[in-house]
């Protein structure tokens, strides 16, 4: 199978070009085209980069090929890794994801246009980049929903996963959680979903009850807001590690909104994990397995009757969306849920109105 990585001078989308050499997933004829800005650094840099990769993996090495026309773009999985992060103005303010999605919309029909034009109708796009809902819906209207996905509830729940497991004091594999909605402040914490094994049905409720500290959905989202102030100012003010205590005393949900914010601006970013995570997707597609997951895709009605780009459970395979499962949900959760996919769609409407000529 061969893969693109569109954005491949980035840092996400570096790491995920090295992880993807050293962990063996391409064979040694397979294509690995690193994709880049033709009009910013990144047209230099990576062809550096291309020829650094091959000095470090030569004897596991799949073939790379560089590709600076977005309509040179020819692969089998593509991943999303383009277009500007969260980041802090000259004038020191934040920028909001309503302000990426002005930045970033124009590059996404950039490439999806291109795609749709020159590939050969069968490609699986993995989005990570921001606004995540945005970018998968702008994929989709070029591509087709089945064959875009969008990484961040996966992300969400992989966080969420090891925050209730970090409570608990045991490992993240023992537990079974999704993270669903929004990605950023407007995720649902799908907690009547989790379970945990060698937990029988009471000492899951018990433990659950205990890390959840009595926040329902509206608490939750209450705290995130009020919360996410505080750790702005703390951050902006260089106080990093004070912010990362602070957390500790709030529930998993509210940690796996606000603790990626905290990392992103302390000058880290969250490379490591969103990389890692984009791994975990890529092997299922790539190994031909199916796996029930949750990300960011766009529905036609078929959980409960959501219309719009959202985050949600679904069953990946090697063709993409294989279908997707009302699982169990609280009523609550589910008209969260609900609103946010309708709130989330009038964001997403005016970006996909642009012109296509």
């Amino acid at each position: 199978m061969n893969i693109a990585i569109i954005g491949a001078g980035g840092s996400v989308g570096m790491e995920i070009a090295q992880l993807i050499i050293s962990e063996r997933i391409m064979q040694y004829d397979e294509r690995l085209i690193l994709t880049a800005n033709p009009e910013g650094a990144s047209a230099k840099s990576v062809y550096g980069f291309a020829s650094d990769l091959q000095d470090a993996y030569s004897e596991i090495c799949p073939r790379i090929e560089v590709a600076c026309d977005p309509e040179a773009i020819e692969a089998d999985l593509i991943v999303m890794t383009a277009g500007s992060t969260l980041h802090f103005t000259e004038e020191g303010q934040s920028v909001n994801r309503q302000a990426l999605a002005e930045i970033n919309a124009p590059v996404f029909h950039l490439y999806a246009r291109a795609i749709a034009k020159t590939g050969h109708s069968h490609e699986i796009v993995l989005c990570i980049s921001n606004p995540n809902e945005l970018c998968v819906a702008v994929f989709a209207k070029y591509l087709g929903r089945k064959r875009v996905i969008g990484m961040g509830a996966f992300l969400d729940s992989l966080r969420f996963r090891q925050e209730i497991a970090a409570d608990l004091e045991i490992r993240r594999q023992l537990i079974h959680g999704f993270m669903a909605g929004e990605h950023g402040a407007h995720i649902v914490p799908l907690w009547s979903g989790v379970h945990i094994y060698g937990y029988s049905e009471q000492a899951l409720t018990e433990a659950i009850q205990k890390i959840r500290q009595g926040y329902n959905i509206a608490r939750f989202r209450q705290t995130v807001r009020e919360v996410g102030v505080h750790l702005k100012t703390l951050v902006e003010d260089g106080r990093v590690r004070e912010a990362y205590q602070m957390l500790r005393d709030y529930p998993p949900d509210v940690r796996v909104v606000l603790k990626p914010y905290v990392t992103h601006f302390s000058g880290s970013k969250t490379v490591m994990g969103t990389a890692r995570a984009t791994m975990e997707f890529i092997r299922t597609i790539t190994q031909g397995s199916d796996a029930l997951i949750s990300g960011q895709i766009t529905l036609d009605g078929e959980f409960y009757d959501i219309h719009g780009t959202i985050g949600v459970p679904f069953v990946v395979g090697n063709q993409g969306v294989d279908r997707v499962f009302e699982i169990p949900i609280t009523d609550e959760e589910k008209t969260a849920l609900i609103q946010d996919a309708e709130k989330v769609q009038k964001k997403i409407d005016p970006y996909l109105q642009e012109d296509d000529t």
